[in-house]
């Protein structure tokens, strides 16, 4: 019985292939470096847990404000990481048997995040997460009108971590700037209390300005 061999010897057929994978396998992408620089206007808060876990409400917040400076890795698919080094203020007060008390907190601070960005012309949306990692550099309480230095005295922890969530907006100015605007949610995970049955996080909402520059 004589069979016919198929001829698979077609050129047509292989150029439509590799035109095919050309379109579907994934490309590089473009890659964009920037430095930043912003401030910020928060209100902080302290979110209090007394020796029985009862979560005490009387505490109303601060006004403060922080500045850093920082680096952005952006990929063209929408995806980034951000770094960033800067100062930060928290704090709350506090009303009990006529007595007035503030706390004024300052921090040094890294966070380190990942983020997406969502184009579209020169303006853009976003949404990053950014822990953070804090170190006490200044503490000061006040009871009415006479302030105490409390960054020794081990009444608080000097560290303190938690995350940081942020949408926001950026508009491009030009090829080498643009600039944002974020709002900010902090919440913070360790306990700032030296006392093992008591627990105190900080808190903070807030706005941020800042201005990226493009490295080439």
């Amino acid at each position: 019985m004589n069979v016919k061999k198929t001829n698979m010897k077609r050129p047509g057929l292989w150029v439509v292939l590799v035109l095919l994978l050309g379109v579907t396998m994934p490309k590089a992408h473009a890659q964009t470096s920037s430095l930043t620089i912003e401030g910020s206007q928060n209100v902080t808060n302290f979110i209090f847990f007394n020796s029985a876990q009862e979560r005490d409400k009387g505490y109303s917040p601060a006004y403060s404000g922080g500045y850093a400076l920082g680096y952005k890795y952006a990929m063209d698919m929408g995806l980034f990481f951000t770094g960033k080094l800067g100062m930060r203020r928290a704090g709350a007060t506090y009303v009990f048997d006529q007595i007035n008390y503030a706390w004024d907190l300052q921090y040094a601070e890294v966070r380190l995040g990942v983020g997406y960005n969502y184009s579209f012309g020169k303006l853009g949306a976003h949404l990053s997460a950014q822990p953070y990692f804090g170190y006490m550099l200044q503490a000061n309480q006040r009871l009415d009108d006479q302030d105490f230095d409390i960054r020794d005295t081990g009444v608080l922890e000097t560290t303190d971590f938690g995350v940081f969530v942020s949408p926001g907006a950026n508009f491009t100015v030009s090829e080498y700037i643009g600039v944002y605007l974020d709002l900010n949610y902090m919440f913070g995970l360790s306990n700032l209390e030296t006392e093992a049955d008591q627990v105190s996080r900080n808190s903070l909402f807030g706005g941020t300005l800042g201005v990226a520059f493009t490295i080439k």
